[in-house]
């Protein structure tokens, strides 16, 4: 089958369904809606554009802050040395 001859056998087919069935309005209207600028220049799941190169809050770079008392250098474990001496 041909190009040609599928667009015409869907042609011929819309047009029996159109005759049996009858034309129906579209369920949506589609109409002028102002959407911001935004919208218009790209999808809403397009990354933006930042406007300016500097990084954003949460990816500074973490101060220098004092760890925590848990960190392993502090603990103290006990000596077996004095343990044997007090024996």
């Amino acid at each position: 089958m041909t190009m040609d001859e599928v667009r015409e056998f869907e042609r011929a087919t819309q047009e029996a369904t159109n005759k049996k069935i009858g034309i129906f309005p579209p369920a949506i209207a589609i109409s002028n809606i102002s959407m911001p600028s935004s919208t218009r220049s790209a999808p809403s799941s397009a990354p933006s554009t930042p406007l300016s190169t500097d990084a954003p809050e949460f990816l500074t770079v973490p101060k220098d802050r004092p760890r925590k008392k848990s960190a392993p250098e502090t603990l103290t474990l006990p000596d077996p040395e004095k343990k044997k001496l007090s024996n």
